[in-house]
């Protein structure tokens, strides 16, 4: 008996992994619908099948896997709180030896799955440079950061919103810090008006702000509460949202308004 389920999956078609759902499964066969509207059967044990192990699973671990081949990085050798946190989209700075001229050396790059709208899925890699990158050498998408800017990350490690372009012309908005452990600039996707926190969408107005550094004040649906404010932070360098109670927020400002004004008496207040 055929029985409909909604489940969650990636598949390999034309060298590539698609994300997918499983709209129908018959004895050892599952019918196919990826994100791209294709429709297709294969069997369930496929090679090429690979089933969501969680929601916050954004890449196939085949995927994964085939990617750090292409960095002479073995996939299985990884821990395994590495290999999921790779299949998530997040940072791993890999640090390795070889031997070259007779001399052991080391090499250290952060690598990260990333999404490009025109070569899909692809292992995103910077090296560690030798010395921390000077004022002259720091370039990004084609933008020369300013000497302010580049105060700001290095010295102040603030993260800073910048406008890059592609060699076509094509300009878009990127976030950039200073990464010590790679002694360059790291930079990371600006969040727009489609990018959702716990299930809702951005203004524009609140992208903007929230890529400037500012703390957002922002309504958030709970099963538990219903929609309640919080203030809301973006950290790129994690790339997770930062959110605070409001009402515990006001009341750690009033605490330390109030031991402010215990230790220091002769200041008086203006009524």
């Amino acid at each position: 008996m055929e029985r409909q389920i909604a489940e969650k999956v990636f598949v390999k078609v034309n060298q590539k992994w698609q994300k997918g759902t499983v709209i129908s499964e018959k004895d050892s066969t599952v019918s196919i619908k990826t994100n791209e509207g294709q429709v297709f059967d294969l069997p369930r044990n496929s090679r090429w099948l690979e089933t969501l192990k969680s929601p916050a699973q954004r890449y196939a671990y085949g995927d994964v896997k085939e990617q750090l081949e292409g960095q002479y990085i073995s996939f299985e050798k990884l821990p395994e709180n590495i290999q999921d946190n790779l299949v998530q989209g997040r940072e791993y700075m890999h640090e390795s030896t070889y031997i070259s001229e007779g001399q052991l050396k080391d090499s250290s790059k952060m690598i990260q799955m990333v999404y490009d709208r025109d070569q899909g899925s692809r292992l995103d890699v910077q090296y560690k440079r030798n010395e921390p990158v000077t004022l002259e050498k720091a370039v990004a998408y084609n933008h020369r950061f300013t000497a302010k800017e580049f105060e700001r990350m290095v010295e102040k490690k603030e993260f800073i919103v910048f406008q890059g372009s592609t060699n076509d012309g094509e300009i878009f908005q990127k976030l950039a810090y200073y990464e010590p452990r790679l002694q360059d600039i790291r930079t990371k996707p600006a969040l727009t008006s489609n990018t959702y926190i716990y299930g809702e969408k951005l203004t524009l107005e609140q992208a903007n702000a929230l890529n400037s550094g500012k703390e957002v004040e922002i309504e958030i649906k709970s099963k538990a509460n219903g929609k309640k404010p919080y203030l809301v932070s973006w950290s790129p360098r994690k790339e997770t949202f930062i959110t605070k109670n409001i009402d515990m927020a006001k009341a750690m400002k009033m605490e330390v308004v109030t031991d402010e004004k215990k230790k220091t008496p002769s200041r008086g207040v203006k009524l």
